[in-house]
C-alpha cells in the first residue's frame, strides 16, 4: 500500500493531477457543493459568505503549515499531509459533491501511501531551508488563499477561476527552472 518511488518522487505532479481530475465533474455537475447546501436559504449569499470565509481560514492555515513544514530545521513530511488535506478540503468547497468526493477520497489514498513510504524510510531528516525557499514552493496556496478572501467577499466564480488559475501559473513560473518541490 505505501507509495511507489516515482509517486515519492512526483508528488505534486500527482496532486495536480488529482485537482484537475475532481474539477473536471464540473462537466456533469455544474452546482457546486455548498450553492447545493445553501439555496432556498433565505439569505443564500450570507451562508456562502460564511463557509467560503471558513475555507479561505483552511487555506490560509494550509498555506502557514507548509510553509512552516518546508522551512523547519527538524523536517518531517507529517504537516505537508495537514496542508494538503486542509487544501482538499477547500478546493472541494468550490466542486461539486462527486467532485469533492473524488478529490478527498484521491488526496487521502495518496497522503496515506505517501506516509508509509515515508514511515518505512525514517523520517528525512535536519534540514536547514530557507524561508525564501519555503515560500516558493508554498506559494500557489498563499495565491489560493488570496483568491479564497476575495471570493468569499464577492462571490464571483471568475475571481476564484482567475485566482486559481494565476496561483499555479505563478507557482510553475517560480518552480519550473529547479524542479518541482515534493
Amino acid at each position: 500500500m505505501k507509495a511507489t518511488r516515482f509517486e515519492w518522487q512526483h508528488q505534486t505532479l500527482l496532486h495536480l493531477l488529482v485537482v484537475g481530475a475532481a474539477a473536471l465533474t464540473y462537466l456533469r455537475d455544474q452546482v457546486d457543493i455548498v450553492w447545493g447546501l445553501v439555496r432556498g436559504h433565505a439569505d443564500p449569499a450570507l451562508l456562502e459568505r460564511v463557509v467560503f470565509g471558513a475555507g479561505a481560514l483552511m487555506m490560509l492555515a494550509s498555506a502557514m503549515v507548509e510553509t512552516w513544514a518546508r522551512a523547519s530545521v527538524r523536517r518531517s513530511a507529517a504537516p505537508l499531509w495537514l496542508g494538503r488535506i486542509l487544501l482538499a478540503l477547500t478546493v472541494g468547497l468550490l466542486l461539486p459533491r462527486s467532485g469533492m468526493i473524488l478529490l478527498l477520497a484521491c488526496e487521502s489514498i495518496l497522503i496515506l501511501r505517501l506516509y508509509l513510504r515515508e514511515r518505512e524510510s525514517g523520517a528525512p531528516g535536519s534540514v536547514m531551508v530557507s524561508w525564501r525557499r519555503a515560500f516558493q514552493a508554498t506559494i500557489s496556496k498563499w495565491g489560493l488563499a488570496i483568491t479564497m478572501i476575495l471570493f468569499a467577499w464577492t462571490l464571483q466564480d471568475r475571481i476564484a477561476e482567475i485566482g486559481a488559475v494565476f496561483s499555479v501559473s505563478l507557482w510553475l513560473a517560480m518552480n519550473a527552472r529547479r524542479g518541482l518541490p515534493a
